[in-house]
């Protein structure tokens, strides 16, 4: 026949027992609340990164639409720079035109034009006041004539002289616009440069924060992990 034999334990072994197992709590406790304090910081720093990148974003999205427009900007003016320096270049062949044409006719040009005006002038008073003989009177018309075309050609030249010096200032206006246009569009390229360096800053931080805020996220839910944890192992302390 077996004998049950059963382990008696001593009061005193009881209250050590009981003392070591409000000390385990006690640490455990502590521990949780560490955890609890823990978590509280994370979030309040992955919560202050997350608004962070936030602003980051909207910064890089201002900067973003700031070097697009002088972009646009940019395209336009240049396109406006090389009409103008096309329309001055077709001017310019004009221009070169006219001065071959204006140095052919200076090349059949007598006399002068004040000098052929007052001949004309003389010649036709001659022919309505003075009785004249039919063969003198058709040789001064023949003069006439001949007086005619030379001023023709001096009145051609004045003309070719006339657009030459519309052309010269048409000329130099083109120029004028087409540098003013350079020099603005230079300092707009200029300018988007600048801002796009800027954006690719903000573009780094970005980044850079992102991985703080991951980071910062992982931490949270290691550490919530960690207090979930820990709670059933206070409750089984406790009771």
């Amino acid at each position: 026949m077996e004998t049950n034999t059963v382990t008696e334990t001593s009061p005193d072994q009881l209250y050590r027992e009981l003392e070591t197992l409000r000390n385990q709590n006690t640490v455990k406790k502590q521990e949780i609340t560490t955890l609890r304090q823990n978590v509280e910081d994370i979030v309040k720093d992955r919560d202050q990164l997350n608004a962070e990148v936030k602003i980051v974003a909207d910064e890089i999205k201002s900067l973003r639409s700031r070097r697009d427009s002088l972009n646009a900007r940019v395209k336009e003016l240049k396109q406006k720079r090389d009409e103008l320096r096309i329309a001055a270049t077709k001017k310019r062949q004009t221009l070169s035109q006219l001065l071959e044409q204006a140095q052919q006719v200076s090349e059949k040009l007598q006399g002068n034009m004040s000098d052929i005006t007052r001949q004309i002038t003389r010649l036709e008073w001659q022919i309505q006041t003075t009785p004249l003989a039919p063969k003198t009177e058709r040789n001064l018309v023949v003069r006439i004539a001949e007086l005619e075309t030379h001023l023709a050609k001096h009145k051609e030249l004045k003309n070719v002289k006339d657009r030459l010096l519309r052309l010269r200032v048409e000329v130099g206006a083109l120029r004028i616009q087409a540098q003013s246009t350079h020099e603005e569009l230079t300092k707009l390229a200029e300018e988007s440069e600048r801002v796009h360096n800027e954006m690719q800053q903000k573009v780094k931080t970005l980044s850079d924060k992102r991985k703080e805020a991951d980071a910062k996220h992982a931490a949270f839910l290691e550490q919530t992990a960690r207090r979930n944890n820990s709670r059933p192992e206070k409750k089984s302390v406790s009771n």
